[in-house]
């Protein structure tokens, strides 16, 4: 017996949902004439009668009815079999994110990369603050972070920057300011992004502190926004955060405030530095075009 043919199966199924060949063979745009030839083909491999057909109407035998239920799951199963093949082969791409550093832009970038670079897969993963080891090990391909160049063994790309605020308690003497320097927040404890190896405060956080003249008291440290902003509703300390985070994360018992001094928080990708091969170099390209837009807008 020859092998059955999907091409006839999908054929049958149309006209069996449509009990018309006209309207069939216009939902498979062929000619009538076609269909039918390629109907009485199926009738002829299987050896059995699949329609009853008269001037006025077309209906099912038992063996009709038989073929359009398993022939409905023998196309889909055969689809599943296409995509799932599809998928194996398809590039896949890892994008990290860390805290707000991706909360403005992430979604329009992912639009417009999937725009790009349809057949590229990607997931996303959130990382702890301050934690760089899924993008040195490559289980991350492309990071949002706050790094700057040359602060750790990876290829940044700055595509951004963004104000920043302090978030207090609520009931902080300060909350209530419409705006804060860092002269004010001297006596301040402060909770941060994890320790260094070394036990120290994060460097640059240290210098930034110093520079304003101040101790760089650390109440504690945090791996994530979430964990910041619960250590500072319960007053354990304040924080400065980037100003997205004011928007994203509002929180009872937390307040947040401009700081006039303050430096602006950086928005960078992060990359292995042996590793940039084209979908990696597409993404930081499109992320790039997307922020230079949202920029231009934002100043429109």
């Amino acid at each position: 017996m020859e092998r059955l043919d999907l091409r006839l199966v999908e054929y049958f199924v149309v006209v069996a949902e449509e009990l018309h060949f006209s309207r069939a063979a216009a939902r498979l745009h062929i000619a009538q004439p076609s269909l039918s030839q390629q109907i009485r083909k199926l009738e002829g491999l299987l050896g059995v009668r699949l329609l009853e057909r008269t001037s006025r109407r077309v209906e099912l035998t038992a063996a009709g009815e038989t073929l359009l239920v398993e022939g409905r799951r023998l196309l889909q199963q055969a689809n599943g079999v296409v995509q799932a093949v599809r998928a194996s082969g398809a590039e896949r791409l890892t994008i990290g994110f860390y805290g707000s550093a991706a909360t403005a832009l992430l979604p329009d970038v992912l639009a417009a990369f999937s725009d790009r670079c349809p057949h590229v897969q990607v997931s996303l993963r959130e990382l702890l603050l301050g934690d760089v080891d899924d993008v040195l090990s490559g289980k991350v391909d492309v990071a949002f972070t706050r790094l700057h160049p040359d602060q750790c063994d990876v290829e940044i790309e700055i595509i951004s920057s963004e104000q920043r605020v302090v978030a207090l308690p609520a009931n902080h003497p300060l909350a209530k300011r419409e705006s804060v320097t860092f002269a004010d927040l001297r006596e301040e404890s402060f909770i941060t992004n994890p320790m260094t190896p070394s036990g120290e405060p994060p460097p640059r956080w240290l210098a930034e502190q110093q520079a304003h003249g101040l101790p760089g008291k650390v109440a504690s440290e945090a791996s994530s926004i979430q964990e910041i902003l619960t250590l500072v509703a319960a007053g354990r300390g304040v924080c400065l955060v980037p100003a997205p985070v004011a928007c994203d994360y509002p929180r009872g018992g937390v307040c947040y405030v401009e700081v006039e001094d303050a430096e602006p928080a950086l928005v960078s990708l992060a990359w292995q530095r042996e590793c940039r091969r084209p979908s990696v170099e597409a993404f930081v390209e499109t992320a790039a075009e997307v922020a230079r837009a949202q920029a231009c807008a934002s100043v429109a």
